[in-house]
């Protein structure tokens, strides 16, 4: 034991002639012994202020705390292994040894080969435990910076990606490359087609069609909605105008306002230039807007309402229920439509909770004097439930997806007068 480095110990033990004699041992065995208290309290402050290599514990010692408890606060603290001291053992005590994470205990008396094989063990163990606590820790430390990597580079891609849209959304409309898609709106009682949203859609010339909930927010971002979406304007208010021409029944038409749209000063000015240009009645014309969009200036946000209702069209509050749906700001904006999110038709058929806010909504609605559209209708149980609750006009997969101009006016050949 001569050549072994010697090991700093310290003595918890509150009857002096054992603790002496338990330094006496350890001594000779090899062991430094760095101090002997007979309180948990002084034992903390020794695993603070000495840092012991391992720490020899009775369980009845002085203080507010027992040997166990001791123990636990200080590997909790310190991470140092401990030894129990004890005259017995019986289950209990050795169960709430183990749940302190006891690394051994030696009964009282003991003897030299029994203490010195116990410290041996309790040293290896915790040896072995701080070895694979400094592998978790470098695995740590590699799984956390392999992750910066791969969100760097992830950011890198997306932002690289995103640049190269807006490049592309830049040319988009010079090469033709957007195009305006329709989607039907279905009087329920009569199964009449009487009109369409108009919806944009992007068709990369070699990434195919991108969502617009990749492109549309980009365009809002640089700026390009404004162009984009007057062109949308006057490119669906042309092509209903030769629909009604062509087919001879008053088609109405939905077009989204973006936020920017919105906040244009000139935006009254030029939805009126594309309705005398397109020479569409502005009764068939209805603008949405989303709630969202409304909030950032209520007052301001009337005045352009007003303005745009000055020159005959409709407007309608779109996605109703999914923002901030505050049923005291209805009635300060002058809608004249209300558009039920198709969030509410999903599943609603068995769902109470569902069908009771459908039902309040169309209520609400009705009490405003306002038209209400359901979104999302894809079934005829969602048209019965409807149409039991005086909401009678909607829109979805089970009238028709939104589709291109030239599809679309197969579809008015055929939907003059539509039945589900």
């Amino acid at each position: 034991m001569n050549n072994i480095q010697p090991i700093e110990i310290l003595i918890v033990e509150d009857e002096l002639l054992i603790a002496r004699h338990l330094a006496s041992t350890l001594k000779r065995l090899g062991y430094k012994v760095i101090d002997m208290v007979s309180s948990g309290e002084d034992a903390l402050k020794v695993a603070k202020d000495k840092s012991p290599r391992l720490i020899i514990m009775d369980i009845v010692i002085q203080g507010d705390m027992n040997g166990i408890e001791t123990a636990a606060k200080i590997y909790n603290n310190y991470n140092i292994p401990v030894i129990y001291l004890t005259a017995y053992a019986d289950d209990e005590t050795l169960n709430q040894a183990e749940e302190t994470g006891s690394y051994g205990y030696i009964l009282k008396p003991f003897q030299e080969r029994e203490l010195h094989a116990t410290i041996r063990m309790a040293l290896r163990k915790h040896e072995k435990e701080r070895e694979l606590m400094r592998s978790l820790e470098t695995a740590k430390q590699m799984r956390d910076k392999l992750k910066t990597i791969i969100n760097t580079t992830t950011d890198l891609i997306v932002n690289s990606e995103q640049q190269e849209l807006e490049k592309d959304l830049y040319y988009a409309l010079e090469r033709e490359e957007l195009q305006v898609y329709y989607q039907p709106l279905v009087n329920l009682p009569e199964r009449q087609f009487i009109g369409v949203e108009a919806l944009l859609r992007w068709q990369h010339q070699e990434r195919g069609l991108v969502s617009p909930n990749i492109f549309i927010p980009i365009a809002e971002e640089t700026g390009l909605i404004e162009s984009i979406g007057n062109w949308v304007l006057t490119e669906s208010c042309m092509q209903i105008k030769d629909w009604q021409n062509t087919f001879s029944f008053p088609l109405k038409l939905s077009v989204n306002l973006s936020s920017r749209q919105f906040k244009r000063k000139t935006l009254v000015q030029e939805v009126s230039k594309v309705l005398m240009e397109t020479k569409l009645d502005p009764k068939l014309l209805t603008l949405e807007l989303t709630e969202s969009l409304l909030m950032d200036n209520t007052i301001a946000a009337i005045e352009m309402i007003n303005e745009l209702k000055s020159l005959d069209l409709k407007i309608a509050i779109d996605d109703f229920g999914t923002g901030y749906s505050s049923l005291s700001y209805l009635d300060k904006f002058p809608f004249d439509i209300l558009k039920i999110d198709r969030c509410f038709m999903s599943n609603i058929i068995g769902n109470a909770d569902k069908v009771a806010l459908t039902k309040a909504i169309i209520q609400i609605g009705h009490s405003l004097n306002l038209t209400i559209i359901a979104e999302g209708v894809e079934t005829e149980k969602q048209i019965e439930f409807l149409e039991q609750n005086q909401c009678y006009i909607a829109q979805g997969y089970l009238f028709g997806r939104p589709i291109p101009a030239n599809d679309f006016q197969e579809f008015c050949k055929n939907s003059s007068t539509f039945s589900a």
